[in-house]
């Protein structure tokens, strides 16, 4: 795991450690520099070193010097592509990772990313063609950003690594606010600032003459056409994806460990990699105080029963010392409150191993939310998506009660009715963050007499992000629909960056088996049937859950990453929660009406307090992103 950051413009050593110290967090092992003869393209590497520690520094050339390459990320395959480019007679100098990339490139130029298996962002220089590629994996494990601004082309792992030397001001995307209020994140291609994009994940991106000369998706989720297996033999073929998984995951020159929740996800990999190892594993669980958001009793349970070498945190979470630095980490506006429990356990991990396996992606492929039963329910309840019956259900809607709590089982039944009344891509969304759609920005921005979303001509309903992948498959289900545009939305753009940032502001490597590629094909193809049919979610999962895990684990509801947000907000944050978003001088005060914001803040509005407590966190969260970001950037290397 590293950070990468490169110029193509003007380069010189002083810039090219200005981006370097800039992610010095991402790869606190090492650093290197490598500039081209003629002086006009630079990049830039910062290592966390896990494999061939002592020869693995980058960047790293073929024999030549006529490709450059540097990788973040981690290869998992690299053993077997190794010993193939031997055979094909390439000289590899290093037992690293990333050296099979150069070679791969040289024989089989922009399609060497079909070869690799793993996380990455890669970037190439190919002198004789005098281009630049970059590109990210498949699921979107490993971020890259880039500026075509001021005549040069730059990039980095993160956005910080971007601002140490962008010459341009950068000015903010009111549309990505809009769109971050109501997903809970900003969605590539587009960043928080006009000037600098995102790639996508499976996408390539070819740079000629300092500018983006193409772009394409070389890989995306399959859904058709579907296999016929039974689900026994679909348990057994998970199995075999799964061990393969995990196997590829433990191969590092230092200790693996695993987060271990008290979930199912995490502990099919944990006993997985327990039955892997010699030595006994490292697992790592953290608790809160409050036993409504405590696993620790599950969690010990499976450690117990795989004899793992197993660390329990209690936290008591510093949250108005830490939540500026947490914000501060992300580069732009941010609103899962999970992020903050992330941050800590990676915090906690930390002290004890460099890598991690965690069950990242279990609810997005194997239908793990409530939301998905909701999906498979419309089939029923709402047939070929019926007008008339949207309308009884809005009707419908309109006569409940507004729920008091988010996890009760009225709490879902009035978010299922709600979201029957609606179009597909706001029923997604309701059903999904649900926080400040087109309704709830019009109320607090109230009279401004210039509206910051004039001239946005799709900003009716942020809900378009959805449109794409939920329309790209018109022969399959509701619930399929759902599930490909939370593996296209939701996970890399909320839960994966989640997990990168917080594990990356700690020099922390995590590895994610559920989503490798190879299993994630097979999953995107298998029967809707064997995915869900019924009211219990992740069937396929705990169905192979039962051959390792306590039985009470295996039919566990699902818990979640949580935090006491209301309490919070209510409590220890009240008075952040009013400097932050109420401040006169400050972003949120500068789009909305202060008076509708007072409003909303004071608990006068119509929401529920579920919903109450989701929109003030993500007004807080972008008003502490403006001040600890936007108008007070982080030092370089900070």
């Amino acid at each position: 795991m590293c950070g990468i950051a490169g110029i193509w413009g003007d380069v010189s050593q002083e810039r090219l450690k200005l981006m370097a110290d800039a992610l010095r967090h991402r790869g606190p092992d090492d650093e290197g520099f490598w500039r081209a003869k003629d002086g006009s393209i630079g990049l830039a590497h910062r290592r966390l070193s896990i494999i061939d520690i002592e020869t693995g520094h980058q960047p790293i050339t073929n024999e030549d010097g006529s490709v450059v390459a540097i990788v973040n990320g981690e290869i998992y395959n690299y053993v077997e592509l190794r010993e193939q480019l031997l055979d094909r007679g390439h000289l590899l100098r290093t037992q690293s990772d990333a050296e099979v990339v150069v070679h791969l490139y040289e024989d089989h130029g922009l399609d060497y990313v079909s070869k690799l298996r793993g996380m990455f962002a890669i970037a190439i220089w190919d002198e004789h063609q005098r281009q630049l590629s970059l590109s990210r994996d498949r699921v979107g494990k490993k971020p890259l950003y880039y500026s075509e601004a001021s005549d040069e082309f730059i990039f980095a792992s993160e956005i910080k690594g971007l601002e140490a030397v962008v010459a341009k001001p950068l000015t903010l995307d009111t549309q990505s606010i809009a769109d971050y209020l109501a997903w809970s994140a900003v969605h590539a291609p587009a960043t928080i600032y006009r000037e600098i994009k995102s790639l996508r994940p499976g996408e390539i991106v070819t740079v000629k003459n300092r500018q983006v000369a193409d772009q394409k998706r070389y890989w995306r989720l399959e859904l058709l056409p579907k296999t016929s297996i039974s689900r026994a033999d679909a348990v057994e073929e998970l199995d075999a994806h799964l061990r393969e998984a995990v196997r590829l995951r433990l191969r590092s020159d230092v200790p693996v460990g695993c987060f271990l929740s008290g979930g199912v996800d995490s502990g099919i990999i944990t006993a997985l990699a327990a039955d892997m190892v010699s030595k006994p594993l490292k697992t790592i669980t953290i608790g809160f105080e409050d036993d409504l958001f405590d696993e620790r009793t599950e969690a010990r349970a499976v450690a117990e029963r795989f004899g793992t070498d197993h660390q329990e945190v209690v936290i008591q979470p510093r949250i108005m010392e830490d939540l500026p630095a947490i914000a501060r980490a992300y580069d732009q506006p941010f609103g899962d409150a999970s992020a903050v429990p992330s941050f800590y356990v990676s915090q906690a991990a930390r002290r004890h191993v460099k890598v991690v396996l965690t069950g990242d992606g279990g609810d997005e492929l194997f239908a793990g939310y409530r939301r998905h039963v909701g999906a498979w329910l419309s089939r029923l309840l709402l047939p070929m998506e019926a007008a008339p019956l949207r309308l009884f259900w809005r009707a419908v809607s309109a006569c409940l009660p507004t729920p008091r709590s988010f996890r009760t089982a009225y709490a879902f039944s009035h978010r299922l009715v709600r979201g029957l009344g609606m179009e597909q891509d706001e029923r997604y969304l309701a059903w999904t963050v649900d926080v400040l759609e087109s309704t709830g920005l019009s109320t607090l921005i109230g009279n401004k007499e210039q509206c910051w979303l004039d001239g946005h001509s799709q900003i009716a309903s942020a809900s378009r992000l959805a449109r794409p992948s939920l329309e790209a498959w018109p022969g399959v289900s509701g619930l399929e629909k759902m599930l490909v545009t939370d593996f296209e939305t939701i996970l890399p753009y909320d839960h994966l960056v989640k997990i990168d940032i917080a594990t990356m502001a700690h020099g922390l490597e995590a590895r994610s088996p559920l989503l490798d590629h190879v299993l994630v094909e097979f999953v995107g193809l298998l029967p809707t049937s064997t995915k869900l049919n019924g009211f219990r979610t992740k069937p396929l999962l705990r169905s192979l859950a039962a051959r390792y895990l306590p039985s009470d684990i295996c039919l566990a509801p699902k818990r979640g990453f949580e935090v006491p947000l209301l309490r919070w907000l209510q409590g220890d944050l009240a008075a952040m929660r009013d400097d932050v978003i109420l401040a006169r001088d400050g972003l949120l005060t500068e789009l909305f009406d202060r008076a509708a914001l007072e409003k909303l803040v004071s608990g006068r509005s119509n929401l529920g307090p579920a919903r109450w407590s989701r929109s003030v966190w993500h007004l807080l969260m972008l008003g502490l992103w403006d001040r600890t970001v936007r108008r007070a950037p982080a030092p370089a290397g900070s």
